[in-house]
């Protein structure tokens, strides 16, 4: 531990006296106890923020609340190393610490935090943070691996005092850094919605499994068109959310930060760079399409030879990247539902049952991928619809104009949904119908579809239960007194259930082709 402690400045001068670590710690203590506010710096993949925040000394440690939703909590997750500038009554810098942020989780260290705040938070964030479970407010702790007196007019401080038993392992630091950069792209890419890409693959790759023999089957053609698809899938979020942060859609969204809408908000969190996302978005549309060339040369000799497969991969990636980039900007333009549905329906299906029947030597069955590939790809432009409508007013703002904004933004600038949740309804009813058809085509034509198809209807509960759901918020939003700001997070339950639709109705019908071909 080192320590500098005579110093000319008054701020400093409390630090003056014996280098022995008990007083310089003595000494941080005191200064810390004058702190009032604070501006915390904090960075993640080379994007700094800083906040100003309300803070209290805890020792040799600062304590500090922080909204959740926040640029600086977001940073913190990811990387708990930061700096603070301390500021005294009086608006001045009496410390800088630099060191790593905790949540404080132990019930009785978070009593005896927020006793130290009685007076210096508002009553509602106090009442927060007092609560069991987590809130709007995150309670964190400030433990320094150095204090230091700042120089006059931003010169090299004056003094300093080291905590080493602060300071985390090299070899935890490296692996934190791992974790947090897996967890980081993690997010990036929304890998929770990967359904939308797997369960149209899964469809199409049991189509060609019916039109084939089981000695046939190929495991290496579908591990490469499901990898294929789901990169697909990241390369299409990435660009989506590079799309809308360059159009203002996702950074004037305030019901953003959830697992539904709003995309990912790295770059809105200053987790990546816009730079960052446009070229992972690259890179996984290069691999994808390196994997559908390398398919195409297995399947017929030369991988730019002019097959289906290039045909649907070509129209696969242009739809990916026009959805919110380039010239037409499909979403903006009242195309991007149709993209969607196109994309992750017949694309998916039918690319991945023609590798797969193509790899086994059969004859490809592309009537039979096509009729499959109706109810998934209204499953999954109906998440999108769902989606939407929090999204709205944000999307209106930015000159999104998707269907539902199209239907529901009233002369006035206000929102009705009355028109988008009886679309909502229709378009689900027009998916389960579909499944129900290809159950009767499959009595009537077993070479396009298959009577087990109706297992798939046992998703038909989950979508009236949706519905039920939709409608009574729906009314509230129709009531003039309520919660504006509160209720498009009351209608996250029918975003995730509409989302069960598509992977559980998927699923089925998948498992239903499977059935089909143990005859």
């Amino acid at each position: 531990m080192s320590a500098r402690l005579e110093l000319p400045l008054a701020a400093g001068a409390r630090l003056a006296g014996s280098a022995a670590a008990a007083p310089g710690r003595n000494a941080v203590a005191t200064l810390l106890g004058e702190a009032r506010r604070m501006v915390l710096a904090s960075a993640v993949a080379g994007n700094p923020s800083a906040s100003a925040l309300a803070c209290v000394g805890d020792g040799d440690a600062l304590l500090f609340a922080c909204p959740r939703m926040s640029r600086a909590a977001a940073q913190l997750e990811l990387n708990a190393a930061a700096q603070a500038l301390v500021l005294d009554e009086r608006g001045q810098a009496v410390l800088e610490l630099s060191g790593y942020c905790r949540e404080l989780r132990d019930a009785l260290a978070r009593r005896d935090a927020l006793a130290r705040f009685a007076g210096r938070l508002p009553a509602q964030v106090l009442d927060d943070l007092a609560g069991e479970a987590p809130g709007q407010y995150a309670l964190l702790r400030l433990v320094p691996v150095r204090a230091s007196v700042p120089g006059p007019s931003g010169a090299s401080p004056q003094a300093w005092l080291d905590f080493p038993q602060n300071a985390p392992r090299s070899s935890a630091l490296a692996l934190g850094a791992f974790g947090r950069n897996l967890r980081l792209w993690v997010r990036a890419v929304r890998a929770p919605f990967f359904t939308a890409a797997v369960v149209p693959m899964l469809l199409g790759a049991a189509v060609a499994r019916r039109a084939m023999p089981a000695a046939d089957w190929s495991w290496s053609m579908f591990a490469w068109t499901l990898v294929g698809a789901v990169l697909a899938a990241a390369g299409t979020n990435l660009i989506n959310d590079y799309g809308d942060s360059r159009s203002g859609a996702d950074e004037c969204n305030p019901v953003g930060g959830n697992p539904f809408t709003g995309g990912s908000r790295m770059i809105q969190l200053g987790l990546l760079a816009p730079w960052q996302m446009l070229l992972a978005s690259v890179l996984c549309f290069v691999a994808t399409m390196g994997i559908g060339l390398h398919i195409n040369a297995l399947l017929s000799g030369s991988a730019l030879a002019l097959t289906p497969l290039l045909g649907i991969g070509v129209l696969g990636c242009v739809l990916g990247v026009a959805y919110t980039v380039g010239p037409f900007a499909l979403s903006y333009r009242g195309f991007g539902e149709v993209a969607v549905a196109l994309g992750f329906g017949p694309v998916i299906v039918m690319g991945s049952s023609y590798a797969l029947a193509g790899a086994a030597g059969v004859a490809w069955p592309w009537q039979a991928s096509l009729l499959a590939s109706v109810p998934v790809a209204l499953f999954i432009l109906l998440v999108l619809w769902i989606n939407q409508f929090q999204d709205a007013p944000a999307d209106s703002a930015s000159g999104k104009r998707n269907w539902v904004v199209r239907v529901s933004e009233r002369p006035d600038g206000s929102f009705d949904f009355g028109a988008a949740f009886v679309a909502y309804t229709a378009l689900n009813l027009a998916g389960f119908a579909a499944i129900a058809l290809l159950g009767v085509l499959g009595w009537l034509r077993p070479q396009l579809a298959t009577p087990w198809a109706w297992i798939a209807l046992l998703a038909l509960p989950l979508f009236l239960r949706a519905r039920a759901a939709a409608q009574a918020w729906n009314a509230r939003w129709r009531d003039p007194a309520a919660d504006r700001a509160g209720l498009p997070f009351q209608l996250l339950p029918v975003n995730a259930m509409t989302i069960g639709v598509h992977l559980v109705g998927g699923l089925l019908l998948a498992a239903a082709y499977v059935l089909g071909a143990m005859r």
